[in-house]
Order: structure tokens, then C-alpha cells, then sequence
């Protein structure tokens, strides 16, 4: 039996490589040759892909290796519209049950979006983009909700990396100036332009997609 130790840093450092866009989707991987860069025996490399696998990462192929997924582009949006609809609830229900966002927390990860805008670091924008929203969702004291949204971080963040690197002709960042807009408004009391703007950025990002050629 696999040290569980080695199946957990086997997949621990082959997913950062396929979130971090190291590796691309179309990759075909080779249980042999992982084995060997990670200095551990097949076994807990395979039990690594088995977990990856379910996750939506990779598919194993009969007598071909390990293939990287593709985030279609009508996955991604079904996944960002869920966060999305997550965030709305949040802002719903902040009066109703005197539920405290935090907006410290909140200010922190949007400076460090516009940081990394100016660094033109895209991986560490989208991180601090997604712990934006996670932050709102976490508001809601609900592990359910937040378990959700916990599921399709990494994949967004991955389709999203991955498109950042493929499209250069396209202006990205531009979660920073939505991110800001929905912290203003909520730092000035205006929950009904919170819930707006969070509303009408799935419109956005489905176009955005759209001009992508991700469709």
C-alpha cells in the first residue's frame, strides 16, 4: 500500500502544476515519467491521478497515459454563475440575519488585486479575486455554501489563468474594478447596488467568454 504521505505530495504538486497552468490542458502525462521526476514508485503517483481524476483534472487513457482537461468555457460559467448566485444570497441576507462582512479582510484582497495588476501577476490576481468573493460567501456562516464554492476555485482559477496566457489581445483585470465597485457599495450601505453590480457580472463574464472563442 501507497504512504499516504507520498499519494498526498504526488498530487499536491501535480495539481498546483495543472491550476498554475504548468501544465496545459491536452498534456498527456506518463505515470513512468512522474514517478520518476517525483522520486516515488508508481503506485502513489496512480493513486494521485485517481484523485485528480475525480476532481475533473486529468482522465486516465487505456494504454496512453494521463490526459489534462480542457474548462470548457460553458463550464466555467455554469461554476462563476454559482459563485455568483452565492454572493447575491450573501448581500440578501446581511440585514435580515445582522450578518458582518468583513470589510478589512475584504480591502486586503482587493489591494492585492490591483498590486497585481501593476505587477502583471495574473495567477496571484485571480487567487485574491476568488478569496473576494469566498470572503462574502463566508459572511453566510454556512459550510455547505462554502464547501461549494471551495470546488470550483481552483478550476476557475485555472481556466482563467490558462486564458490569460492564450489571449494576450485581451484586456483582463477585470474583476479589479468589479471587486471595488461591490466593496464600495457595501462599505457605503448600498446593498441594492451590490446586489446589482454582482447580478450583471455574469453578463459581462459570458461575453468576455464569448469573445474568447471559448464557445
Amino acid at each position: 500500500m501507497a504512504s499516504q504521505s507520498l499519494v498526498n505530495t504526488a498530487y499536491t504538486k501535480l495539481r498546483e502544476r495543472i491550476v498554475g497552468g504548468n501544465l496545459m490542458p491536452g498534456t498527456l502525462l506518463s505515470e513512468n515519467e512522474l514517478a520518476e521526476e517525483l522520486q516515488m514508485s508508481r503506485t502513489p503517483v496512480r493513486n494521485a491521478i485517481t484523485h485528480l481524476e475525480s476532481e475533473g483534472f486529468v482522465v486516465a487513457l487505456k494504454n496512453r497515459g494521463v490526459l489534462v482537461k480542457e474548462v470548457t468555457g460553458k463550464e466555467m460559467l455554469d461554476m462563476y454563475e454559482a459563485i455568483l448566485a452565492l454572493v447575491v444570497y450573501a448581500i440578501d441576507i446581511r440585514s435580515e440575519r445582522n450578518n458582518t462582512i468583513d470589510m478589512e479582510q475584504l480591502r486586503v484582497y482587493l489591494d492585492r488585486q490591483f498590486e497585481a495588476e501593476q505587477a502583471n501577476d495574473y495567477y496571484t490576481y485571480i487567487n485574491n479575486s476568488m478569496l473576494f468573493m469566498r470572503t462574502l460567501v463566508y459572511s453566510i456562516n454556512n459550510t455547505a455554501m462554502t464547501s461549494q464554492l471551495d470546488m470550483y476555485v481552483d478550476k476557475i482559477t485555472m481556466a482563467s489563468y490558462i486564458n490569460f496566457k492564450l489571449t494576450p489581445h485581451i484586456k483582463h483585470y477585470s474583476a479589479n474594478q468589479l471587486n471595488k465597485s461591490i466593496y464600495d457599495a457595501l462599505l457605503a450601505g448600498d446593498e441594492e447596488q451590490a446586489r446589482k453590480l454582482a447580478k450583471g457580472a455574469f453578463t459581462y463574464a459570458r461575453s468576455r467568454v464569448f469573445d474568447s472563442g471559448r464557445f
